[in-house]
Parts: C-alpha cells; sequence; structure tokens
C-alpha cells in the first residue's frame, strides 16, 4: 500500500478545495493510505473527508505578520510550534526557501511517504519539494495566469517530479513561462461528480419568487472574476424591461465595494447578495441562466456544475471554459468587456429558440467524469 502526502490550506469553500475533496473520495483506500496536511484551518468541507483519510492541522496562523509581532504573539500564547516555524520562515527570507527543510520533523514528524502533494504553489509546493521525505514530489496547478513570483516557483517546481495542470490550455501557458518545466507538465483535469451535485442540488428551494427569471454567479468575490460586469449587465437587464433577479453566490474580499456598485448601478433590489453557501448546487439547479464572467479559469469547475444540472450558461472567455464550451452550441461565450457580456445574456434570454438549442446541450462532457480522472490520478501517483 503506497502512503501518500496531499498539503493544502484548508478545505473551505472553493474551487481548488472542491477539486481536492473529490480526489479524496474517489482514490482507491486498498491502494493507498492518505495524510492530509492542513496549514490553517479545517473548513467548511471537513466533515466531507473521507474517514480514510488521516487529517493533521499544522495552522500557522500565528506565524503571519512582522517577525517581532508574531513572535510575541507566539510566546504570549504559548504555542511554540508557531514561534519554531517563524524562525525557520526568517531563515528562508534570509537564505533562500530550501531552508524550510528545517520544518521537516515539525510538520510531518519526519514520517515516510511514497508521493507527496503540494495541491497549491506557495507554501504547500515548498513543503512538498523541500520539507518532507519522499521518494516522489508532485505540484498541481489550478489557475489560469501566472500569479506566482516566478524564480521561487521555478525552483520549487524543479524539485518536484511532476506538475500537474487542470487543462491543455493551462500547459501551454506553463510551458510558454517555465521551459525547463515541460517535460514534468501532465495534465489532469478536476473530475466532476455528477450525481453527488445532483443529489447535493435537492436538499432545499432557494427561491420563494418562481413567477420571474433567476440568474446565478457563484464564485469567489475577486477582482479577476470582474462581477462588476455582471452587475452593468444586470442594469442594462432592468432598463430593459426584463423581469429577473440575479443572485450572487459567494464571499471574498472584494464584497464591501461590489455591493456599492450595485447600488450606484440601482440595482439592489434585483441583485442579491447570497453570501458563502457550503452548499451552492440548490441555487444552481433552481437557476433559469449562469452568468459567469470571470477573466480568469484554468477550467471553470463551477461552469461545469452549472452544466452538470442541465442549466444554459453565459461564459466570459478565459482559458479553461474554451475548453469544452462549443460557443452557440453548449453554451455562449463572451469577449472580456461588460457590453459583450450584456449583450450576449439579453440574447439569451430574448431569443427562446437559442435558449432552448443550448439548454438542449447542456450537460458535463464526459472528459471530466470521476473515473476517467481518478485513473489518471492514480497513474501518476504511481508512476
Amino acid at each position: 500500500m503506497k502512503k501518500l502526502l496531499f498539503i493544502n490550506g484548508h478545505v473551505n469553500t472553493g474551487g481548488v478545495e472542491k477539486s481536492l475533496l473529490d480526489i479524496l473520495k474517489h482514490l482507491d483506500y486498498e491502494k493507498f493510505e492518505v495524510d492530509l496536511l492542513l496549514l490553517e484551518e479545517f473548513g467548511d468541507y471537513a466533515a466531507e473527508i473521507p474517514e480514510q483519510v488521516h487529517v493533521q492541522l499544522r495552522c500557522l496562523k500565528n506565524t503571519f505578520g512582522s517577525v517581532l509581532s508574531s513572535l510575541l504573539r507566539c510566546i504570549r500564547l504559548r504555542d511554540w510550534f508557531c514561534f519554531r516555524m517563524r524562525l525557520i520562515f526568517l531563515l528562508m527570507k534570509l537564505f533562500g526557501q530550501r531552508k524550510i527543510r528545517f520544518a521537516r520533523n515539525l510538520l510531518t514528524g519526519n514520517h515516510h511517504y511514497d508521493c507527496v502533494v503540494g495541491f497549491r504553489p506557495g507554501i504547500c509546493t515548498q513543503i512538498a519539494a523541500f520539507a518532507v521525505n519522499a521518494d516522489k514530489r508532485v505540484t498541481w496547478w489550478h489557475h489560469g495566469e501566472i500569479n506566482v513570483e516566478q524564480n521561487s516557483y521555478l525552483e520549487a517546481a524543479n524539485a518536484c517530479d511532476y506538475v500537474a495542470v487542470v487543462s491543455e490550455a493551462c500547459r501551454s501557458m506553463l510551458a510558454d513561462a517555465f521551459p525547463t518545466l515541460e517535460q514534468k507538465l501532465t495534465m489532469v483535469p478536476n473530475m466532476l461528480d455528477v450525481n453527488s451535485v445532483c443529489k447535493k442540488s435537492e436538499a432545499f428551494r432557494p427561491y420563494a419568487q418562481a413567477d420571474m427569471l433567476h440568474i446565478v454567479t457563484l464564485c469567489r468575490l475577486s477582482p479577476e472574476k470582474h462581477i462588476e460586469n455582471a452587475i452593468f449587465t444586470a442594469k442594462k437587464l432592468k432598463g430593459a424591461g426584463i423581469d429577473f433577479l440575479w443572485h450572487l453566490v459567494g464571499s471574498g474580499s472584494i464584497e464591501h465595494n461590489l455591493r456599492q456598485t450595485a447600488e450606484s448601478a440601482a440595482v439592489s433590489d434585483v441583485f442579491r447578495f447570497e453570501g458563502n453557501q457550503p452548499n451552492p448546487y440548490p441555487y444552481l439547479k433552481n437557476a433559469d441562466l449562469f452568468v459567469h464572467p470571470s477573466y480568469v479559469e484554468s477550467q471553470g469547475l463551477v461552469v461545469l456544475e452549472a452544466m452538470a444540472l442541465g442549466v444554459p450558461c453565459v461564459v466570459t472567455k478565459s482559458l479553461g471554459p474554451c475548453e469544452f464550451i462549443e460557443d452557440g452550441v453548449n453554451g455562449i461565450l463572451t469577449e472580456q468587456n461588460p457590453d459583450s457580456l450584456a449583450d450576449k445574456v439579453i440574447e439569451i434570454l430574448t431569443d427562446q429558440k437559442l435558449y432552448e438549442q443550448i439548454k438542449m446541450n447542456t450537460h458535463c462532457p464526459e472528459q471530466f467524469a470521476p473515473e476517467r480522472v481518478v485513473r489518471k490520478i492514480e497513474g501518476l501517483l504511481e508512476r
């Protein structure tokens, strides 16, 4: 039986964490013994982690902030783990990220693994690359743009045996940015368990107003998602006299700014902030239209989830969705600007024939089925 270690910050609601949870749910535990190292907290998905997974929390939150303030905080709280980790982080800053090897005993007790997976760039990959006793090292890439300090990432990724990417577009992007990694890149898409999504979507009915259109956007509230384009589109819909409610499901750093934008656009009555939802699928299931304004998606798992529930999608072009959406056939693609998004949303809502055609072809493509993706993952872990 092979021993595996996955490393991530938490398992709160999010696309990366959903991907990790799906992997853990579908691994063959007659072949693998699995540990999960979390570096911040447990999170919303914690109860769904399979019981076969040994979860270890090594919370680093008391290392946050300046060196002096964090060390004083650790002393006051008698958090000697974080005290030592903060000193190691100082060594890394002064002498390079490989000094994280001094954290090996603190983080894993020098336990030996057949394979370690850093499920995000940054600290998760640094630990996987330099601070775990393992025969094989894998780092996972989920993002649709290069959002890391390149020299640091390249050093850590070069110390790994494989870099798993979630789409062919991501593979091309990383190969262009980091030519020396090209031979390490292997494509492993996020899986979508359609049966699980459909079951969760029946948990409750979120909309009392059944006599109007319900539009849903589900994402983290961060700048690259360009949710302001959705607010602009809501303003145009309202001006066109279309009776609708737009539900924004998610939370994030720019929520306050978005609320102010909605107020300024005079759409607060039709653009509703639903907050973070551990089970967002009833919102998708009961939607008439799913709109995804994000400019940056490595794959677009939430779009696939909406498609699996048979909800027509209007999606702004980005790396991932362009690989599985055929414009005008199984979805609508828009350019990366608010006018294009608004025009396409109005078009599909006012052209019944187009709407029905898209709806008829809306389903999750077979290449994302769990059994197919798990074969790729297990092949990578055993390779």
